[in-house]
């Protein structure tokens, strides 16, 4: 329990006061690389399997973006190491700001993890000058937390159905579905799986929850509350998931 026993108390503290995450930006960065998808081939049980190439240097792109109950921020698709000039530069100033003044002006908390360059001086100073609310809570190891981590699994999923052979059709896939399968509802939908992973990750201790929230709540989470899965522990038929369940 030690290594995660920090998420516990953190995760309590959401429960407590229902998060609904209304006014929460999720983001993050993600690698995409080409001709990343999985190649499944048949052989006799008898033969050795073979060895499959590969290149000496995949094609591959780095992308941050965020989701909100309201929509999405810019795509923004960069190429070497993620400075901290370029995240304040690039990805506050031309990625998040523009996206906090035009769809939340009234109120907004801004999610990140806990990267060098997101604590930065650089960064914080950012932040401080240009009004952006850090949600500055966030504990460290915590992706099962973050519903772009979801947003980032769909779309390379969707990416590896399509024949993409250049750099300008990895791009082009990526802004497509950033644009087209990442609407407003499905957001929400990604964000509200939140309910089922923190009561969960309290009730394991804080360590991390993988496919646990599935498991025990194989309902839908849309238009539920976190406070309806934190109570649902209470129930004898959550108690006889929980039993069958290794966690």
């Amino acid at each position: 329990m030690g290594r995660y026993s920090h998420r516990h108390p953190i995760c309590k503290q959401i429960i407590a006061v229902n998060e609904q995450f209304d006014d929460i930006i999720f983001t993050d960065e993600a690698t995409v690389q080409l001709h990343d998808n999985k190649v499944v081939i048949y052989r006799r049980k008898d033969c050795v399997a073979p060895v499959l190439p590969k290149p000496k240097h995949p094609l591959k792109v780095h992308v941050w973006g965020g989701i909100s109950r309201r929509g999405t921020t810019q795509i923004l698709i960069f190429e070497g190491i993620l400075k901290s000039d370029f995240f304040v530069n690039t990805i506050l100033r031309l990625g998040l700001l523009p996206f906090i003044r035009q769809t939340y002006p009234d109120q907004h908390r801004f999610q990140q993890d806990n990267d060098p360059k997101h604590r930065s001086n650089l960064s914080k100073r950012f932040m401080q000058e240009n009004q952006i609310n850090w949600w500055d809570i966030w504990p460290s190891e915590s992706p099962d937390f973050n519903p772009i981590e979801m947003v980032w699994s769909m779309m390379k999923q969707r990416l590896n159905k399509k024949k993409l052979s250049t750099k300008n059709d990895l791009t082009s896939g990526i802004k497509d579905f950033w644009k087209n399968d990442l609407t407003v509802e499905r957001c929400n939908t990604f964000i509200d799986h939140n309910f089922k992973v923190l009561p969960v990750a309290v009730f394991i201790g804080g360590r991390a929850t993988g496919d646990l929230p599935k498991k025990i709540f194989p309902e839908r989470s849309r238009s539920r509350s976190l406070s309806y899965f934190n109570d649902q522990f209470d129930l004898e038929e959550v108690k006889e998931r929980l039993a069958a369940v290794k966690y």
